[in-house]
C-alpha cells in the first residue's frame, strides 16, 4: 500500500532536513558547493525512506515494498512514488544522481521556512547576480542534531542512532563535517564512521548500502574532475 503525503502537525524533522539545515552557515550560506549539497540531499531522502521501510536497497537495486504502510510527507512521498512507477529498476546511485538537481533541495528548504527553521534572504549582488540565504535559527532542532552529532562523533553513543549516525556520514561524505565541527581531527571522526558503518551493514543494510551510495557518487565526481576519492569503501 502506497503512503498518503501529510504535513504532521508538530512533527520532527526528517533525515533530509536534518542534513540541509546542519548544512547551512549562521549567515544562510551552504557549507560546501551546492551540487555536493544537492547530492547529499538525495542521499538523505533514500537514506530516509530506507530507515522508514518504504524501500530497500542493496548494491544493485533499490526496490519498493508496496505492502509498507507508511505516512510519508512531501518530497520524499514524491520521491517514493517517482521510483515506484520506474519502468526499469535502478541502483542507488543511479537515484542520487537523478534526484541531486534544485527541485528536491528547495522543496525541502521550503519546508524548513514553513516550520521557522529558516528564515529566506533574496537579494542581488552589486545588485545584479541574485543571490539568496537561507539563515538558520536558534531552534530546538537545530540545537538537538548539534547535540547528538557531537556525542556519536565523541563516540557517548553505545548503539547505532538511526538518525544522528546517517547525518554524519553524509556531512562527512560531502565535505561538510570539518566545517561543522573544525576541532574534530579528520582521522578521529573517519574511524568512527568506520566503525558505524561495520555494526551498520550488519544490523542496517539497506541504509549502509544507501550511505554508501552517496560516497560512491562524490568519490566518483573527484575521481572525473581531479583524479581524487575518498571513501569508506566496502
Amino acid at each position: 500500500m502506497m503512503s498518503t503525503p501529510q504535513e504532521v502537525p508538530g512533527r520532527s524533522l526528517n533525515l533530509p532536513e536534518y542534513y540541509l539545515l546542519t548544512c547551512l552557515d549562521d549567515a544562510g550560506r551552504l557549507l560546501a558547493q551546492s551540487h555536493t549539497i544537492r547530492v547529499g540531499v538525495a542521499g538523505a531522502v533514500l537514506t530516509d525512506l530506507a530507515r522508514r521501510g518504504s524501500i530497500n536497497v542493496t548494491q544493485d537495486l533499490v526496490t519498493v515494498h508496496e505492502s509498507a504502510e507508511v505516512d510519508l510527507e512531501e518530497p520524499l512521498d514524491a520521491v517514493l512514488r517517482i521510483i515506484a512507477d520506474a519502468p526499469e529498476p535502478q541502483d542507488a546511485e543511479q537515484w542520487i544522481n537523478r534526484f541531486s538537481r534544485p527541485a528536491l533541495m528547495d522543496a525541502l528548504m521550503r519546508n524548513l521556512e514553513q516550520r521557522g527553521e529558516v528564515i529566506v534572504s533574496k537579494k542581488r549582488f552589486l545588485g545584479l547576480i541574485p543571490r539568496t540565504r537561507y539563515i538558520p535559527q536558534e531552534s530546538y532542532a537545530r540545537m538537538d542534531i548539534y547535540v547528538r552529532l557531537r556525542g556519536t562523533l565523541m563516540g557517548r553513543d553505545t548503539a547505532l542512532d538511526a538518525t544522528a549516525w546517517p547525518v554524519v556520514q553524509l556531512l562527512y561524505s560531502t565535505n561538510v563535517l570539518a566545517a561543522v565541527f573544525p576541532g574534530e581531527q579528520n582521522r578521529t571522526m573517519r574511524a568512527r564512521l568506520n566503525e558505524f558503518h561495520e555494526q551498520a551493514r550488519e544490523s542496517q543494510p539497506a541504509i549502509a548500502e544507501a550511505l554508501q551510495a552517496v560516497e560512491n557518487s562524490i568519490a566518483e565526481a573527484l575521481t572525473a574532475t581531479r583524479g581524487q576519492a575518498t571513501g569508506l569503501g566496502r
